[in-house]
C-alpha cells in the first residue's frame, strides 16, 4: 500500500507547484507546509506538526519572542573573542531562516543577495504592518 499523500486546504492566495491556488482550495503538497495551508488529513496533519515542531525557534527570533533571547536587530554572528564567527555555525541556518520567514510573509523568495540584517528589517517591518 502506497503511503498517504498530504492534503491541505488553502487559507490564502498561495502559490504551491507553480500555481496559484485561491482561498478554499484543496492541494496535495509533500513540502514543508507554511501557516496558508492548513491540514485536512493525518498525512497533513503530521507534515504540519513536524514544521512547527522544526520552526518554533525561527518564530522566536524576530520581534521579542518568548523562548530564545531576542536577536538584536543589526547583529548576525557575532565574532568570538579569536575573531571570526563565534564558533557557533549558525551563520547559513539563521540566513535559511530569515529567508523562509520572508517568503512565508511576502509570498515570495528573498533576493539571493539579500542579507540576514536587511531580512530582519524587512521581516520586523511587515509583522508590524500586520500587527504580529
Amino acid at each position: 500500500m502506497s503511503e498517504e499523500k498530504a492534503k491541505y486546504r488553502v487559507l490564502r492566495l498561495s502559490h504551491i507547484h507553480n500555481q496559484l491556488w485561491p482561498e478554499g482550495s484543496e492541494v496535495e503538497y509533500d513540502g514543508k507546509p507554511g501557516s496558508a495551508l492548513e491540514p485536512i488529513n493525518d498525512a497533513a496533519k503530521a507534515a504540519k506538526e513536524e514544521a512547527e515542531r522544526k520552526g518554533a525557534a525561527a518564530t522566536t527570533i524576530i520581534p521579542n519572542g518568548t523562548g530564545n533571547p531576542p536577536v538584536p536587530f543589526g547583529v548576525s554572528n557575532q565574532p568570538g573573542p579569536e575573531g571570526g564567527d563565534g564558533g557557533n555555525g549558525e551563520g547559513n541556518e539563521n540566513l535559511a531562516e530569515l529567508q523562509e520567514q520572508y517568503e512565508q510573509l511576502f509570498q515570495k523568495k528573498a533576493h539571493p543577495a539579500m542579507k540576514a540584517d536587511t531580512l530582519r528589517e524587512k521581516i520586523a517591518e511587515k509583522r508590524s504592518e500586520l500587527g504580529l
